[in-house]
């Protein structure tokens, strides 16, 4: 991924509370701003959501039309004649 140096400028007590949770995480400042953003961005896309969404459908599965019962065996499927 291009990277590309960016200058903000924020309050000093947002810097301070955002460099406390940075050490408290064992992280960068700069690691923790970047997912900040990321995560600001994915909530307004929607992507939190549909992610959620889908791992819901994942677990919940779907039926394969067979009710729980093997339909054939391995043999019968694969006789030879």
């Amino acid at each position: 991924m291009n990277k590309r140096n960016l200058t903000l400028s924020l309050p000093c007590p947002l810097v301070r509370k955002a460099k406390e949770l940075a050490v408290r995480e064992d992280r960068s400042l700069n690691d923790y701003v970047r997912e900040a953003i990321e995560e600001k961005i994915d909530r307004s896309s929607g992507y939190a959501e549909a992610k959620k969404r889908q791992l819901a459908s994942l677990e919940k599965g779907s039926g394969l039309g067979t009710e729980g019962r093997r339909p054939a065996a391995r043999d019968e499927l694969h006789e030879r004649k």
